[in-house]
């Protein structure tokens, strides 16, 4: 079964729009999330990603940063207990109250369920390249595929993106091991994402010919 990453946006413009704060505004993003969480789990995927943040994402102001961490991190407590939670990315940027807690959502997560659910925090492309080179660096006789692979945020190909929230650009959210990867772009805000929008997104992705650089047969 195919792999979806899942970069939700306009959290910010959706708080401004309805006269909300953004700790609201975060606080419906984590619903939506939930919601959406068990949309691709009925639609039969097996693992999502959420790429929760970017690296860049670290130098806003302090309020705007605990606000979003504290909303991933309610995801996980509200879910964790009926899929498999894991997580990657920067983890050096991440307050250590934040990732501890994560730790202990994901050691107690249910790991024989057959979803799981992957945030990925601090998404960086040349952060991701400069880590991994920095690791192996003289201990290995050459960088393979394999071994980027084992030490990628992502260390599968993802088949399918979606971005709601009005940008069609990643934004450094781009999975290093998914050159193939289609992208799906949406003009809703994602906590305004409804089941229609969802579906609408994926008959779209599902459609595409996937020819992996080679000639169609």
């Amino acid at each position: 079964m195919a792999n979806l990453l899942l970069l939700p946006d306009g959290m910010r413009r959706y708080s401004q729009s309805h006269s909300l704060t953004l700790e609201q505004g975060y606080s419906d993003m984590a619903d939506k999330l939930v919601e959406f969480s068990g949309w691709a789990r009925e639609e039969g995927f097996t693992k999502l990603y959420v790429a929760t943040n970017s690296a860049q994402n670290y130098d806003r102001p302090e309020a705007a940063v605990v606000t979003f961490l504290e909303a991933f991190n309610d995801v996980a407590r509200r879910v964790h207990g009926n899929l498999n939670f894991e997580f990657s990315g920067a983890l050096d940027l991440v307050p250590e109250r934040y990732l501890k807690e994560l730790e202990e959502l994901r050691d107690t997560s249910d790991k024989n369920a057959p979803y799981t659910l992957h945030f990925i925090l601090g998404m960086s492309l040349t952060r991701e390249l400069l880590t991994i080179f920095n690791k192996l660096n003289g201990k290995v006789p050459a960088l393979t595929e394999e071994l980027l692979a084992e030490h990628a945020y992502i260390p599968e190909p993802v088949d399918y993106v979606m971005r709601p929230g009005g940008h069609t650009r990643l934004s450094n959210f781009y999975p290093l091991m998914s050159p193939f990867a289609e992208l799906h772009f949406s003009e809703v805000l994602f906590p305004d994402m409804q089941r229609s929008d969802f579906e609408e997104a994926l008959a779209d992705l599902r459609k595409r010919d996937r020819r992996y650089g080679v000639y169609p047969v």
